[in-house]
Parts: C-alpha cells; sequence; structure tokens
C-alpha cells in the first residue's frame, strides 16, 4: 500500500507540476489570480508597509518553512511514507541605523523541527531529508558581529554555527539528501561540528580583501552538552572540560559578478582541529586526544546563458560581501531564486579523516552537475544531479561504502515558493551488505514568509 500510494502521489504531482511549468516565467501564472502573491518578494508581503519601515529603521525579519515528504517504496529496513518539517525566524538588528553604530549588528534565530525521520526505515547513514531533525524548539544564533576597515573585516562572537559558513556552498542548497546539504556530513559524526539547529559559543573572523578571496576562522567551544534535545539550545553555560573546536578556510572565486563576462566558478580549501578526548574503537577504556581533518571544495560553470535579473533582497545577490550578508538574517534554508545566470555547472567536493580508530567515516567524496534554466523560459528553475560516497572506517566490521545518487527537478513557482520532486537511490545502506539498496522517492515544498 506504502509503495502504490506513494508512487502515484509522486507521479501525479510531477505531472502536473511540470504541465503547468510550460511556457511560464512561473507555474503560478496560469493562475492570473494568484500571480501578484508569488510576484512579491515574501507570502506575507510587506505588512502594509511596516516590513520596509522597520529595515529602512534597522530591524530585519524573515522566516521560512520547509518541509521533506517522501517515502522507500523498495529497499531499506522497512516501507514508509513520512514527513518532516524545519520552520526557522530570523531578526537582524543593523546597529549602524538604529544608533549610529557603523559596522555593528546583532542576529537572533529560533526554529522549530517537526516529524520523522525516513533514514530509520530505510537504515542508512546519510539523511535521506536534508531537513530532518530530531526534536521540536532550539534557540539558534545569538550573533554579535562588528565589521572593519571597510567591511573587509568582520568579527563575530556569540553563540554560533560552524556549519553556515564552513564545509558548504550555495550550490548544495538544490539537493535534498541530507549527505550534502547543507555541509559535508560525514563530518558530523567524527567530531563536534554545531550545524543546522545546534550552536556553540565561538570567536569567528572573517577576511575579504577583494571579491576573490576570503579567509574564516573560528575557535567554538566543544561542550556537546549543547546538543542535547532537551535543553532546546538556551543551555548557555560555558566548560572547556571537553576543549575547543578551531576550524580554517580559504576560498577563491572568480566571475561571480553579473557585469563579468566569464564563467562564475570557486575552489575551496578547509581543515579543522578538535582537542577533546575521543573513543577508541579498538579499546573503550583508551581515550585518544585530538582529531583533526580536511576537506577541499570545487565548482565552476561550464556553459554560460543569459543572467535573470534578480528580485531578491540585496544582500543575497550575487558577490554581496559577508558583511552585508551577516547583518542581515541567518536562513539555512531559502526559498528565494539565487542570483545565478543560467546554465551547467560541475562540482565535486572531498572530504579526508586520517584516524581510523575514532572517525565513523574516514572520507566522504562527492560530485554532480546543476543546470539553471530548464526546461526553456523556465529561468529559475534547477534541475540537479548528484552522488555521494562515504567510507566507513576499516575499524568497523561490517561496514564499508555508502553511495546515494539523487535526481531532483526544482519548480520554482515564484519569488518565495519553491516544489523539488525527488529521486534518491542509496547502495549498500550504512555501508552493510545486508541491507537492500533503497529507492527513495519524495517532495521538498519551501516557502519563504
Amino acid at each position: 500500500m506504502y509503495r502504490k500510494s506513494l508512487l502515484i502521489l509522486f507521479l501525479i504531482f510531477t505531472i502536473e507540476t511540470a504541465h503547468s511549468a510550460e511556457n511560464t516565467s512561473y507555474t503560478a501564472h496560469e493562475i492570473l489570480f494568484f500571480k501578484p502573491w508569488f510576484d512579491m518578494p515574501s507570502a506575507t508581503g510587506d505588512w502594509v508597509g511596516l516590513r520596509t519601515k522597520l529595515e529602512d529603521n534597522g530591524l530585519t525579519v524573515a522566516s521560512n518553512f520547509t518541509t521533506d515528504i517522501g517515502g522507500n517504496p523498495v529497499g531499506g529496513l522497512k516501507q514508509a511514507t513520512v514527513y518532516s518539517g524545519f520552520l526557522d525566524i530570523s531578526t537582524a538588528f543593523d546597529f549602524e541605523k538604529i544608533a549610529s553604530l557603523e559596522g555593528l549588528a546583532l542576529t537572533v534565530t529560533n526554529y522549530l523541527a517537526s516529524g520523522k525521520n525516513l533514514s530509520a526505515a530505510v537504515g542508512n547513514f546519510f539523511g535521506v531529508q536534508e531537513i530532518y531533525v530530531p526534536g521540536n524548539y532550539f534557540f539558534g544564533e545569538l550573533d554579535l558581529s562588528q565589521s572593519f576597515l571597510d567591511d573587509t573585516t568582520i568579527v563575530e562572537v556569540g553563540r554560533l554555527f560552524a556549519g553556515d559558513l564552513f564545509a558548504t556552498s550555495d550550490l548544495w542548497l538544490y539537493y535534498v539528501s541530507g549527505g550534502i546539504n547543507d555541509n559535508l556530513n560525514s563530518m558530523p559524526d567524527n567530531f563536534f561540528f554545531p550545524a543546522f539547529n545546534i550552536t556553540a559559543w565561538a570567536v569567528r573572523t572573517t577576511y575579504e580583501p577583494n571579491d576573490e578571496w576570503h579567509l574564516i576562522a573560528g575557535i567554538y567551544n566543544a561542550d556537546t552538552r549543547v546538543e542535547k534535545l532537551n535543553n532546546h539550545g538556551v543551555d548557555f553555560s560555558f566548560a572547556m572540560d571537553n576543549g575547543y573546536l578551531a576550524m580554517g578556510q580559504l576560498t577563491y572565486e572568480h566571475h561571480q559578478s553579473k557585469e563579468d563576462n566569464g564563467l562564475p566558478g570557486s575552489t575551496t580549501f578547509g581543515c579543522y582541529y578538535q582537542s577533546s578526548k575521543f573513543q577508541d574503537f579498538d579499546n573503550a577504556t583508551k581515550p585518544w586526544h585530538g582529531n583533526y581533518g580536511f576537506y577541499l571544495m570545487f565548482d565552476q560553470m561550464l556553459y554560460k546563458e543569459d543572467w535573470p535579473e534578480f528580485m531578491g533582497p540585496h544582500y543575497m545577490r550575487s558577490g554581496a560581501k559577508s558583511a552585508e550578508r551577516i547583518k542581515n538574517p541567518h536562513n539555512y534554508q531559502t526559498a528565494i531564486p539565487a542570483d545565478r545566470p543560467k546554465g551547467l555547472t560541475a562540482w565535486v567536493a572531498a572530504y579526508l579523516a586520517p584516524e581510523e580508530h575514532i572517525n565513523t567515516q574516514t572520507y566522504q567524496l562527492a560530485g554532480g552537475l546543476l543546470y539553471h534554466g530548464l526546461p526553456p523560459n523556465r529561468d529559475r528553475d534547477v534541475t540537479a544531479f548528484c552522488f555521494i560516497l562515504g567510507n566507513f572506517s576499516e575499524e568497523l566490521d561490517g561496514q564499508s561504502i555508502e553511495t546515494v545518487l539523487e535526481l531532483n527537478h526544482r519548480f520554482q513557482v515564484g519569488q518565495w515558493f519553491y516544489i523539488t520532486p525527488d529521486i534518491q537511490y542509496v547502495i549498500t545502506p550504512n555501508g552493510q551488505s545486508d541491507i537492500d539498496n533503497a529507492l527513495v522517492l519524495g517532495i521538498e515544498i519551501s516557502a519563504n514568509f
């Protein structure tokens, strides 16, 4: 019953959505009654002018809700169809506008998670719903930032993520698998990596001498008690008994401007060291001190068409400085179409954690293709394919490599709303040959408010 109902729902929904998308700029434009609504920057609009007035005076509020609905009609531990959802509400205070304190800003975020984990039925390592997290309410970031030297240098202090800037790419937001969206997700199982709904006390510095080079360095308190669900992100204790996490990342970007005729691309190298104690797989009574790893990410547009007009907020435009982004709401998910030219982009990523005896996965490889602007006249739609491969430590008996293949198409229905039918195939779930390969069918829906 699960298989049939999910397959029918998936096929009908995909066919109807694709049919309504033909020869339109947005799918909703065929329904003229809804066109003005979908053309607004968010689902709730400008609040009769109040939103713009607040922003002009230094207060910006943003919200997004994303849901993943899917099931595994074939393979895994058992068949299931589940829903998961994630609501985030972000508020940013620009004290340059509020109190003439140049470069000073504060961002506060809150999250509400709901639903179940489909990977519990599949039995795999990389979550097939990138939006799923256990628990319910979480207090997120409390990020006080100060920019200096003509916004080339930013210092942040407070309760911060690592996953919002380290080991991530805006291109990966087009995927539904948690293996690559939002980060290289072998990492959180190997060491304390505050991301998505978990923050930690931290200090972080960003240096951007020009539009091409970006250097980020951060040090985080590695107190894992903040991960406990019943703390809801409001355990503000500061304890150094579990050490610290230090991360660094260098990025080179080129041809990111609309005025530049070249093909956009970037290369990123990052590394980390955590000073905590880690349990040895061979000897649970023997603590291992310290853990480290490296990652490399590369993307390059291969074929470029025209560059659609960007209708989103200024701080999300291509080439916006980090100082602009940090002063505004931090949304992990956003339904706003990216400021990017139409065309084909390829990307690859690799993560290495050398210490076999303490790391669950010793390396992760991933790569993919994205085409912005398919089919014709669908300027903001994105077709995405990727593979994700994670290798389990040789110290873990019975586990080898899990591989995920994903294909989807994002229908950008309006400025603030998209629908993504998604297909994933999980090979050797959890690296265990006794779990059948699984087909996962799903739909992701996201809206900004």
